[in-house]
């Protein structure tokens, strides 16, 4: 089979991008089991099978569009329909007037009237609109629905797996890790005979074929590439919450091969899918520094170039093709970026390295880890880094205030309506915290000796933080971020509300009212 075809088989439209009853044909199936990998639901979900032999039940395999929740039971289908029936996909219905809840309805009526287990493929809003919508006569089964949905478990006569609850992503070292992502791009580009893609590759180039769907595969199989992409979907999905799935991973695959550009073009210019219009958010090309931007003014003169030359010349080579020109810089700088980890014998590269560093990232994953391991350090640096850029933020009309730990509550023409504040690491709430996500961790800081209300920092917001540390002021495309980043300025402006100590500040005077306790002391002082 010509390597086209078989990357055909990973479009998302693909007739064989979801397994159903009547997959059989050989080339189907042997793709399906080629790409499919083993993960730990798999084992937990052929445990519920096992068990269901004895005393049968109905298993809901749960999970989103793309999650692979038919190919899991495509893989185990043939072993267990001996005593087992399957509903691969619960969206769909037995006839054109039979909605997919009467399609259920029907099912459970079989399940109740034979000896035989169930399993049901099914994604959360299907089952959810089941516990509402579905028969009376299935109430036990619907009570299932809503005890798995309100407690996490159900103790009837159905039992729930859940896809949601197998994280793709693992935490070590301080790194976030994606061993299905990285095994899953090494199924499709590994150099070994036994991948039908990389063997279809090869018989295609001996019979002289050079596409570019071969130039992209042939780029792609680069292991600092892959290394360097997985990266950046690790990157979308904890910025922007990009949802991956391993449908939409393979549809993502099949856009970079057959693409007419080189994928470091498809990558950062692509706006085929939802993956690629937040990759185009971190475009190496967007980056700001000295060193790029002279590159790009450099690049499209007509000074010469020698070293630059030369590192164009070696890496055409590596990649088997003419894929760069001097004068195409976004180009170079977004395949440097692809290869910034390849041993090339130019130097060249190694000037950027710093530059293409995901600090932001790596710095973030570093304090979700010291909350997890207790680092004294990291902590104490985030949230002195944090009490910067709050009275920075809440001071900027007023900024001497903020040296003497005053934070403006409100502001009245002229005058600024101050108290004082205390900011302290909760060192108690970060010891009882259990860090499970990746996503966010939460703030856990005292206020004038009061804990504060629970909100949690996503990466943006640490990232919001090191920029008006460094002088930025936000701007509308920053506006998501700014408010919720208000809304934890509004919680600790709640809590100095509570200071004994009011201070109204014009101009170069301020004016201090404080509670004693029996009476109010007032005085006068410059500002």
């Amino acid at each position: 089979m010509k390597l086209q075809n078989l990357v055909d088989q990973l479009s998302k439209s693909s007739p064989n991008a979801v397994f159903t009853a009547n997959s059989n044909s050989l080339s189907e199936r042997s793709i399906h089991d080629y790409l499919y990998i083993e993960t730990e639901i798999e084992s937990d979900f052929i445990r519920l099978l096992e068990g269901s032999r004895a005393k049968k039940k109905v298993i809901f395999l749960c999970g989103s569009s793309g999650d692979g929740k038919s190919a899991l039971i495509g893989r185990n289908i043939n072993n267990f329909e001996s005593f087992c029936d399957f509903h691969i996909d619960a969206t769909h219905s037995f006839s054109p007037t039979q909605s997919a809840i009467e399609a259920l309805d029907q099912r459970f009526d079989e399940f109740k009237a034979n000896n035989r287990s169930l399993v049901v493929g099914i994604n959360i809003g299907i089952l959810l609109n089941y516990a509402k919508e579905g028969a009376d006569s299935h109430l036990d089964i619907r009570k299932d629905i809503n005890d798995f949905v309100d407690k996490g478990v159900a103790k009837g006569i159905a039992s729930f797996i859940n896809f949601e609850d197998y994280s793709k992503f693992s935490f070590s070292n301080g790194t976030v890790q994606s061993k299905f992502i990285r095994d899953l791009f090494q199924k499709v580009f590994d150099k070994n005979e036994s991948n039908p893609f990389y063997s279809a590759y090869l018989n295609d180039v001996n019979n002289g074929e050079d596409s570019q769907v071969h130039k992209n595969f042939r780029m792609l199989s680069f292991e600092c590439v892959q290394k360097l992409i997985v990266e950046l979907l690790i990157d979308i999905h904890l910025k922007y919450e990009q949802f991956l799935t391993a449908r939409s991973l393979l549809d993502f695959l099949y856009g970079l091969l057959v693409s007419p550009r080189i994928p470091s073009t498809t990558l950062f210019e692509s706006s085929e899918s939802a993956i690629f219009e937040n990759l185009r958010k971190e475009d190496p090309c967007l980056i700001r520094e000295e060193q790029i931007d002279t590159l790009i003014l450099e690049a499209r003169s007509n000074k010469k170039l020698p070293e630059l030359e030369f590192f164009l010349r070696e890496l055409n080579d590596v990649l088997g093709a003419e894929f760069l020109a001097r004068e195409d810089v976004a180009t170079i700088i977004r395949t440097m970026y692809l290869f910034k980890e390849y041993s090339f014998e130019s130097s060249y590269i190694e000037r950027y390295k710093k530059i293409f560093d995901r600090r932001d990232v790596i710095d973030f994953l570093e304090i979700i880890d010291a909350h997890r391991e207790e680092n004294d350090r990291v902590i104490q640096d985030f949230y002195s880094a944090l009490e910067s850029a709050v009275m920075s933020y809440a001071n900027k009309s007023f900024p001497t205030l903020t040296d003497r730990n005053l934070v403006v509550l409100t502001e009245i023409n002229d005058h600024a309506l101050c108290s004082n504040v205390e900011f302290d690491v909760d060192w108690d709430a970060i010891a009882s915290h259990e860090q499970k996500s990746l996503h966010n961790f939460p703030c856990c800081l005292k206020i004038n000796d009061e804990p504060l209300s629970k909100f949690d920092f996503s990466l943006e917001v640490c990232n919001l933080i090191n920029s008006i540390n460094k002088g930025y002021r936000p701007n509308k495309h920053d506006r998501n971020t700014v408010i919720i980043f208000e809304e934890l300025i509004e919680h600790i402006i709640d809590k100095a509300k509570s200071s004994n100590k009011i201070v109204i500040v014009k101009d170069s005077t301020a004016y201090e009212f404080k509670n004693s306790g029996h009476k109010i002391k007032v005085s006068k002082h410059a500002s």
